[in-house]
């Protein structure tokens, strides 16, 4: 899965997600049946997500985590490695202000910071961090002030014009960093008139010592330099452990930070292991070569999951949502009429009633494209376009009364010319995605549409590249919704398929800096409105996330949010027997 943002505002479920990024087990999605959507191990996370699976744990012991993709790309920052696989495993090393719980709230570091950070001023807005005095590297380098400032000018998109973040929302309004106590304590400081109610989901940090050995970090050179030295496998850490082995189409195993400045971590190794093969996941779970799977769910897996013993499982909402995306750069699509008659003509029920919603009953269309149901502010204003109902006499007459064509199947443009097939693609071995593709592949030659269906290997470099014509992937959602700007904004990284719409932008613009959470969604809806009415993004469903661990591991929980499963690995160990 894909994760929204840069941080831990949101990723691509890749995951991803990727969603985003962001994977499904055997057959997955058709035929199986449902299976219950908890063991009791853990039954109590429904009321205490924060909580529950919690117990007295022994020092010592490794785990094993499975990993459905290999990674790509280890700056998480860029927009090629944010995604959520990646973010599940440099949470072990790559420090954060903040993070998010399972239940959405926000937590501070507390390894890292003296006190939760705060607003010290409103005008200009000024925010403050104070770094604990242990807090190092691993090569016990200090962590302060010089850190936040690499990422902010990798970021802010003035510094480092060539440096591909996935956002620049937040950092592009800081007017400067400061640092006080031996660079201890950091000021961040907006410009002024600038506001950013999301303050607390900025910054990762990386070593700014071994970027400003990649080049000068106050020139463009410099940075970009750095910025592509840490797409690479780190050799460092600023967390609990570290890395000590890595082969890229098997595994990366992390050890113990000997440098690590926290609470000590109970485990002393984890593992990660990718396994791509959706058919070996069962497999490598039933003879323990992994503890812990965290994948796409799917109908068998979850029936399968469900026989083996002295394995908890949970299946619950996530804040992934999954959806098509057209790439605006196709002459064909870039027309607009000809993307409303292929939402139209889209039957999202369908789709769901033949893939998700077969193991997972709550599974709806979603209709919209920032905010989820249930959650303060959400407006469906995708229904009265039609979009998503599959209504293929409405998609034809759209066509005919712009202009187009369909003769003996196959549509045919305005200028007399067939439309010619457009390119699919969705993530390798995710069986529900490509079971999707082919549902969508048949709905759209009713109205003489036709796709071809690809998988790829790397959803960030596709993505990035914009080698695809219409695309399947999540993103994965959080309590931060300003950063949503980076998704629909004119010329940003993260807005792979190159939508512009001035009206959004000046909406969008305005939402990032609300400071009232009330007025931000109802800005956000007016964007997401026009939005809808363009066809660039079909939100399909929001996604259930699936987590398997066996019962002897403590504190493991699912996380649906872009922190994962993760976000407190730190606590992770084997019950004390």
């Amino acid at each position: 899965m894909r994760t929204r943002t840069t941080r831990l505002r949101g990723l691509v479920a890749i995951a991803a997600v990727s969603v985003l990024a962001l994977s499904a087990c055997g057959e997955s999605g058709g035929g199986g049946e449902k299976g219950p959507e908890s063991s009791p191990g853990f039954a109590e996370c429904e009321q205490k997500p924060n909580e529950c699976n919690s117990g007295p744990t022994k020092e010592g012991g490794s785990i094993t985590v499975m990993s459905e993709k290999q990674v790509q790309d280890w700056n998480t920052i860029s927009s090629d490695g944010n995604t959520a696989d990646t973010t599940v495993i440099t949470n072990l090393m790559y420090p954060t202000p903040f993070f998010s719980k399972p239940n959405g709230e926000i937590g501070w570091n507390e390894d890292l910071l003296v006190e939760e950070p705060k607003l010290v001023k409103n005008d200009p807005q000024t925010f403050q961090y104070k770094i604990k005095p242990a807090a190092v590297w691993n090569d016990g380098t200090q962590i302060t002030v010089k850190d936040f400032q690499y990422h902010w000018k990798a970021a802010n998109g003035k510094d480092c014009a060539e440096c591909d973040v996935a956002s620049s929302t937040g950092y592009d309004m800081i007017e400067k960093i400061e640092g006080a106590d031996s660079d201890k304590t950091v000021t961040v400081t907006l410009k002024a008139g600038e506001t950013y109610p999301d303050w607390k989901g900025l910054f990762t940090l990386f070593p700014s010592h071994i970027a400003a050995q990649q080049g000068d970090l106050n020139t463009p050179e410099g940075l970009k330099k750095a910025f592509e030295y840490f797409r690479g496998a780190p050799n460092w850490s600023g967390g609990p452990f570290i890395m000590e082995k890595y082969d890229k189409d098997v595994s990366a195993v992390l050890t113990r930070n000997p440098k690590w400045f926290g609470k000590k971590t109970p485990l002393d190794k984890v593992t990660f292991r990718f396994i791509t093969d959706q058919a070996q996941h069962i497999p490598a779970l039933r003879n323990q070569e992994v503890q812990v799977l965290n994948s796409q769910p799917s109908a068998d897996l979850v029936q399968q999951v469900s026989t083996l013993p002295g394995v908890n499982y949970n299946l619950s909402a996530g804040y992934a949502w999954e959806h098509f995306d057209f790439n605006l750069k196709n002459k064909y699509l870039a027309e607009k009429e000809l993307r409303r008659a292929i939402f139209t003509a889209t039957n999202r029920q369908e789709i769901i009633d033949k893939t998700v919603g077969i193991f997972y009953k709550k599974a709806a269309p979603l209709n919209n494209h920032n905010l989820m149901p249930g959650g303060p502010g959400y407006k469906d204003y995708i229904t009265s376009t039609g979009q998503g109902a599959g209504n293929v006499e409405a998609a034809k007459k759209i066509l005919t009364d712009a202009g187009y064509k369909i003769e003996n199947n196959k549509l045919i443009g305005k200028d007399g010319q067939p439309i010619p097939p457009f390119r699919f693609k969705y993530t390798t071995g995710n069986t529900l995605r490509q079971q999707t593709g082919e549902l969508w592949q048949a709905q759209l030659r009713q109205i003489g549409v036709e796709l071809t269906i690809e998988p790829i290997t790397s959803l960030g470099g596709t993505l990035s590249s914009g080698d695809y014509d219409v695309i399947i992937f999540a993103w994965i959602g959080s309590s931060f919704i300003a950063d949503n700007r980076a998704l629909w904004r004119t010329g940003e990284e993260s807005n792979y398929g190159s939508y512009s719409n001035p009206e959004v932008d000046k909406l969008l613009d305005a939402a990032a800096r609300e400071l009232d959470p009330t007025k931000m969604r109802d800005l956000f809806n007016q964007a997401g409105e026009l939005m809808a009415k363009d066809a660039y993004v079909l939100p399909l469903f929001q996604k259930p996330t699936f987590l398997a661990a066996y019962s002897q591991f403590l504190f493991i929980r699912n996380n649906p949010n872009n922190s994962g499963i993760t976000y407190n690995v730190q606590e992770w160990g084997e019950k004390l027997s």
